[in-house]
């Protein structure tokens, strides 16, 4: 009979240790849950960086081999215009 108490009382606590760890401990069911908040959080983050690197790419392509795209670039940017060639610029 004593052997079955102690047995239960063991149980017991060991049945309430391990509710205590998942509930509160180190690797606990929240904070398990706000690190795949923060890992889902990152993977956006990867994810639209990874898509602005895509078109960057594609921007110095483009530079590196689009004469008129850097001709137009060079002129509404900077201003800059052929020799002998009059620019008007309008201003509101």
């Amino acid at each position: 009979m004593h052997i079955r108490l102690i047995i239960g009382i063991a149980t017991s606590i060991t049945f309430a240790f391990l509710v205590f760890h998942l509930l509160f401990g180190k690797n606990s069911i929240p904070e398990q849950r706000r690190i795949a908040r923060e890992i889902k959080l990152y993977q956006m983050q990867i994810d639209s960086l990874g898509k602005v690197i895509e078109e960057r790419d594609e921007l110095i392509q483009k530079l590196k081999t689009d004469s008129l795209y850097k001709e137009e670039i060079l002129r509404t940017r900077y201003g800059m215009s052929r020799e002998n060639e009059k620019v008007f610029q309008l201003v509101k």
